[in-house]
């Protein structure tokens, strides 16, 4: 597999999402009620969408891996099962909130999903940027966006 080549950074982390129980019944009824009243307006196709995406959702939700493992080696990075090949990455910034790292961003050279975001905290920060300057230009440091931050905070 490619990636494993002269592995020069390694970590891996939790991305389990805690939700109650209260969660789900919330967020199932606001559906629920989105779904009717797009019903009862007439709006048929907006019902089937909400309700596909609510499948969608969940179905990714539950077949997603609870502990992710990233790698930095000398020909790209490797998070999970994907690699991504220093040409493929357009660059890279550490967004912060605050003071603490969030997350490595990588701006992928490809359509659909351009971003990439992992999680790392101050120390891993701290050691993959000189790492990572020795093969994609850094972005500017960037902040946690009110998207994130309202996503975070519904737990999305």
């Amino acid at each position: 597999m490619p990636g494993n080549d002269n592995l020069l950074y390694s970590w891996n982390y939790e991305d389990v999402k805690d939700r109650s129980p209260i969660w789900y019944m919330l967020a199932l009824s606001a559906a629920i009620w989105i779904i009717i009243w797009w019903f009862l307006t007439r709006q048929y196709g907006m019902s089937i969408v909400i309700m596909l995406a609510v499948g969608f959702y969940y179905f990714l939700e539950n077949n997603s891996e609870d502990s992710v493992s990233v790698g930095v080696t000398e020909l790209g990075i490797r998070v999970q099962d994907n690699f991504y090949d220093y040409s493929k990455i357009g660059g890279f910034s550490l967004v912060y909130s605050w003071e603490n790292a969030v997350f490595l961003r990588l701006a992928i050279k490809k359509r659909g999903i351009s971003v990439l975001n992992i999680k790392v905290d101050n120390n891993i920060a701290r050691d993959i940027r000189p790492i990572l300057w020795n093969y994609v230009e850094e972005n500017e440091k960037q902040e946690i966006s009110l998207t994130e931050k309202i996503m975070h905070l519904l737990k999305l």
